[in-house]
């Protein structure tokens, strides 16, 4: 018997409020709590508060540098809000045939159609293989492969 699919709430937090969307990448890509990207350590990051500090930023305990989620990850220097990006993800992947940037230029209300063509890159960068190489060519070695 085949799996159902699950239906996606596009209504959801995580797609309108910046905190929850915050929390959610965070509990993605952390299931084990805060891991420093430049010591490795798991769990011994604290979150800075204060005025003057954007939410989300922590501070390594063991390096005392600071980070936050999305630091060696897509999102990494944008300034696009998180809402945005995963609500652009999920309209990119779940589509059979994609979405092109000026489909997310106009569905996502952008102001210019350089930032939907921006994260369009970097979503279809970050989805193909790491090491292409590796797996050899397409169909096997020494196999021929033919398309109309």
């Amino acid at each position: 018997m085949a799996q159902k699919e699950r239906a996606v709430n596009l209504t959801a937090r995580i797609y309108h409020d910046e905190e929850a969307a915050r929390k959610h990448f965070e509990d993605v890509r952390w299931p084990n709590g805060p891991e420093c990207p430049h010591c490795g350590v798991v769990g011994e990051a604290t979150e800075m508060k204060g005025k003057s500090t954007r939410p989300g930023v922590y501070k390594c305990r063991a390096c005392r540098k600071k980070f936050s989620a999305t630091v060696g990850t897509l999102f990494e220097r944008s300034h696009i809000p998180m809402t945005k990006w995963l609500l652009a993800i999920h309209l990119m992947t779940a589509s059979k045939k994609g979405k092109s940037a000026h489909q997310l230029y106009r569905m996502l209300d952008f102001g210019s159609y350089r930032t939907a063509w921006f994260m369009a890159m970097r979503i279809r960068k970050s989805m193909r293989e790491l090491f292409p190489e590796s797996r050899g060519p397409m169909g096997g070695e020494g196999k021929t492969v033919e398309a109309d």
